[in-house]
């Protein structure tokens, strides 16, 4: 089991979250974000995408291919 720990929104201390668990996830007031498992909401500290990029994990690097120049040399 994969726990994220996040900072609880507006309370002091932390939450760990199994993000296998999470039903959906919905931008609160401020910097703050909503998480819910079912009927079940827990809001966390930061942004939308600061919160599901930390609940989906570590990202595949992109291809390190160079970009490909559509316009030819003249």
């Amino acid at each position: 089991m994969k726990l994220v720990i996040l900072k609880k929104a507006g309370e002091p201390g932390d939450v760990a979250i199994n993000p296998e668990r999470v039903t959906h996830v919905r931008t609160g007031s401020g910097v703050f974000t909503d998480i819910f498992f079912g009927d079940h909401r827990v809001a966390v500290q930061g942004t939308f995408q600061e919160v599901v990029a930390r609940l989906s994990g570590p990202q595949a690097p992109a291809a390190a291919e160079a970009p490909r120049n559509w316009f030819p040399a003249r």
